[in-house]
């Protein structure tokens, strides 16, 4: 019992880390939000429009891009998915700005 506790909260730690991480109310608000980051890292004329749309966008773009990658999943777990895989390949970011 206490293996299967342990296996649910670490799913639910990897599920919400993103939201809690950069302070947004939906995990594909975080997505859009590391995206962003990541593309306009250093780009000093991009930070103030990568500013601009933090403060606009809500993670909608990034549901709807989500949802066409993986159809079968909640938006939720397919913006987590993303979003770890953005964290860890940042270049990954510069394919989702592409879409």
């Amino acid at each position: 019992m206490k293996t299967f506790l342990v296996i649910v909260f670490m799913f639910a730690g990897l599920l919400f880390y993103p939201q809690i991480q950069e302070g947004t109310d939906s995990s594909c608000a975080a997505l859009e939000r590391k995206v962003l980051s990541v593309v306009n890292k250093n780009n000093e004329g991009a930070a103030f429009v990568g500013l601009l749309l933090k403060g606009l966008s809500n993670g909608a773009f990034a549901r709807e891009a989500i949802k066409s990658e993986y159809p079968n999943l909640p938006p939720i777990m397919g913006c987590s998915i993303s979003y770890y895989d953005v964290l860890l390949n940042p270049e990954r970011a510069l394919k989702l700005k592409a879409k």
